[in-house]
């Protein structure tokens, strides 16, 4: 459900809505600036908390993505990962776990299992997949990508240390759940 805005996020959202109707008109509904600004829009609401109005819009926008682009262009995978991030925002993790798995599988074929918006994706589906208990399957996700990260950009690239901290934060979580699997911790940079 959506809540009410901070007036000045109010202000915001009129003023995209205002530059996306320009947009519209200047270049037509389908167009990909029609669409970005769509999706701009779209952020703005969910920045507010209206998640229900962000959705629509993100969807609406990968939608018009999908018939310009392919569904699985890099343009429109981007649209598609603002509507999975969206549901999970709103908590909604079922729903952002079935969007984040096609979108780990759709970025895995159309760039490869190690482009950084693939890992991207998949931590994403660990940070869902934990948001919503599936604990076992979170930290399968996270090793996943944490070892990705690792040996693609290097142990201490920034976003290799975030995939290790949401695995090592998995995995307590697991263990605080009681599961009763013997966990041994990788080996520095090295994630199995």
């Amino acid at each position: 459900m959506d809540t009410p805005a901070h007036p000045q996020l109010d202000d915001r959202i009129q003023r995209i809505t205002a530059a996306l109707i320009a947009t519209r008109a200047a270049y037509g509904p389908g167009r990909p600036e029609t669409l970005q600004a769509r999706r701009r829009l779209a952020h703005a609401y969910r920045a507010a908390g209206r998640f229900e109005t962000a959705a629509r819009h993100f969807a609406a926008a990968a939608e018009g993505s999908a018939r310009w682009h392919g569904r699985n262009h890099p343009e429109t995978l981007r649209y598609r990962s603002s509507l999975a991030n969206c549901h999970y925002a709103a908590g909604d993790m079922e729903t952002a776990i079935a969007m984040f798995r096609e979108l780990v599988a759709a970025r895995q074929q159309a760039l490869g299992a190690h482009h950084p918006d693939t890992m991207r994706s998949r931590g994403s589906l660990g940070n869902a997949l934990r948001a919503a208990g599936r604990l076992d399957e979170a930290v399968a996700a996270h090793r996943r990508n944490a070892g990705d990260r690792a040996r693609v950009l290097g142990v201490e690239h920034p976003t290799a240390e975030a995939s290790r901290r949401n695995l090592e934060r998995a995995i307590a979580e697991q263990a605080k759940a009681g599961n009763e699997q013997r966990i041994v911790p990788p080996a520095p940079g090295v994630v199995d």
